[in-house]
């Protein structure tokens, strides 16, 4: 796995060494997982920060690739004689989205697949009674499938000195999990991004 990241990077670096313009982006997540097991999920906060390429096809359409580093994940929260559970699911994944992008004077809009590389997954419990709280962590990275597949759609607005802002969804298209409790069953990865970004050559 870390062989075909690394390759997978080298190459996005050499077609960002000839493409038009060059930018990093970071911000903040918000995700959860969606699916007949994941009912009783609720949203959470993330991020991501990474590096953009888009190479113009026309003056209007490009191909938009990025390498992200994306927190992603859900929690559930119950109760039950007075002690109260948070259980965070926290994945974190190197997002490689290959975007379609059409850009009109500030404004684009963008669409395509993406895949997602796990890199790290954490179970955290906290449990509350009266005054006192326990946390615990259990490493999950086995139990989620690997690799991920999914699309991106979003619109933003990107000023004339690089600077831009942008409003993304993300949608997983496969179960992710490969082993444990959730073998089998039907949770996706699914996310809203609000993102900063700086471009150069724009």
């Amino acid at each position: 796995m870390k062989k075909l990241i690394l390759g997978l990077g080298l190459a996005l670096m050499a077609g960002a060494a000839s493409a038009q313009s060059v930018g990093v982006k970071a911000g903040l997540n918000y995700t959860n997982f969606k699916g007949d097991a994941a009912n009783d999920y609720d949203y959470r906060p993330g991020y991501t920060v990474g590096v953009t390429a888009r190479q113009g096809l026309n003056d209007l359409i490009g191909v938009q690739t990025e390498v992200l580093f994306t927190s992603k994940g859900a929690k559930r929260e119950f109760s039950s004689n007075g002690t109260e559970t948070e259980a965070k699911t926290r994945l974190n994944y190197l997002d490689i989205p290959v975007l379609l992008s059409v850009q009109m004077s500030g404004l684009y809009f963008e669409l395509g697949p993406q895949v997602s590389f796990l890199l790290k997954g954490k179970e955290i419990v906290e449990v509350s009674r009266s005054s006192s709280t326990t946390t615990t962590e259990v490493d999950v990275t086995d139990n989620p499938y690997p690799i991920d597949f999914g699309y991106a759609a979003g619109l933003g607005y990107r000023a004339s000195n690089g600077i831009g802002l942008g409003l993304r969804y993300n949608g997983g298209l496969k179960d992710i999990d490969d082993e444990g409790a959730f073998e089998g069953k039907e949770r996706r990865n699914t996310s809203f991004q609000l993102t900063l970004s700086y471009t150069t050559g724009w």
